[in-house]
């Protein structure tokens, strides 16, 4: 029987930038560091909240970006947050840029959101739905 989602795979160009993205600008922590030496991969785990995310690099990606949203089944990873004005404005002090000046509303009005970029081009978003 499935229990939850373990985590989400995301392959990246440099795994120590994407690393110190990830826990200096959003928080995240590291679970744990792997290595696949048969195919020449380095993994790292991290974690925020229940949710974990399994990065992973190796010589040639390089230039990996992110797939276009029209070619992906996964096109965004989305982080809730609590405070969404608060989130944006401690983001951008570590160099986050969004792609919108003002947080956007959706789903009639019951979810707000912003979006921007990772390292490797990758499109995230911070998220709040509305009491």
């Amino acid at each position: 029987m499935m229990l939850r989602v373990f985590h989400v795979a995301l392959q990246v160009g440099n795994l120590e930038r994407s690393v110190n993205f990830y826990t200096r600008v959003l928080g995240m922590t590291v679970v744990s560091f792997e290595e696949v030496p048969e195919e020449s991969i380095n993994v790292a785990f991290l974690r925020l909240g229940d949710v974990e995310l399994e990065i992973s690099s190796r010589k040639g990606w390089e230039n990996r970006r992110f797939a276009d949203e029209s070619l992906s089944h996964f096109p965004h990873l989305a982080f809730e947050v609590d405070d969404l004005a608060a989130s944006m404005k401690e983001l951008g002090g570590k160099g986050v840029t969004f792609d919108h000046r003002e947080a956007r509303s959706i789903f009639q009005g019951r979810v707000l959101y912003n979006t921007f970029r990772g390292p490797d081009g990758e499109l995230l978003e911070i998220s709040r739905r509305k009491e």
